[in-house]
């Protein structure tokens, strides 16, 4: 993320299901697996099929409401959006359609001809559960901010790491497709790099606020 040198941050063990060992950053923080258990591309799509994010799951869009809720206080519709990582049914899309958002998406995997943002720049963002796949989250961060308009929002949701002492218990690294963990540090790390505003109304919710112009 940042640069700086970072340092041991768990080993995977004996009969661990986490696909690797993981680093710790001591400035912005970030936990990421080391880069020789990342996966291929064609390893992530594989495995992102086996994803059950379907719309009429009732469970899967009670949980979307945990980041709809707190974007439409933020950057209430009417607004143009765009569903960052959509996955294989833009699920999150269609619910902020019915909230009065005009909405297109894109995923690289699945939905790869990304749509042109209108006028000045997208009113709000939404990525979720897209962040900890991220192999340059900067880079990647930095081109979504730049796609939205001075004011516009940024909304995510990632599950924040647990303490230490719990990262071994953790489903989340689990997954082989995880890359990188983000906790509130680290967000704000970001949002200041970025030259924006953070808000984080509940956990695992973050909303960048784009001020305007963007740091060189």
């Amino acid at each position: 993320m940042c640069g700086q040198s970072t340092r041991p941050f768990h080993h995977r063990g004996i009969g661990d299901a986490s696909p690797g060992d993981y680093r710790r950053c001591q400035h912005c923080g970030v936990i990421a697996l080391e880069r020789n258990a990342w996966p291929h591309r064609e390893v992530e799509r594989a495995y992102y099929q086996t994803h059950e994010n379907r719309p009429d799951d009732p469970g899967y869009r009670a949980h979307l409401q945990r980041l709809i809720e707190p974007l439409v206080k933020a950057r209430p519709p009417p607004a143009h959006g765009l569903d960052w990582g959509c996955g294989p049914q833009p699920v999150l899309a269609g619910l902020l359609q019915d909230r009065g958002y005009t909405m297109a998406f894109w995923d690289p995997a699945f939905a790869p001809t990304q749509p042109d943002p209108p006028g000045d720049g997208w009113d709000i963002l939404t990525c979720t559960e897209v962040l900890e796949h991220l192999h340059t989250p900067l880079n990647t961060l930095g081109t979504m901010v730049a796609g939205l308009r001075p004011g516009g929002v940024l909304a995510m949701m990632t599950e924040w790491p647990p303490a230490a002492a719990g990262f071994r218990r953790w489903h989340y690294r689990r997954d082989p497709t995880h890359v990188a963990f983000y906790g509130p540090t680290t967000l704000q790390w970001i949002a200041t790099r970025l030259g924006c505003t953070l808000d984080l109304p509940a956990p695992d919710i973050a909303l960048f606020s784009r001020t305007g112009d963007l740091p060189q």
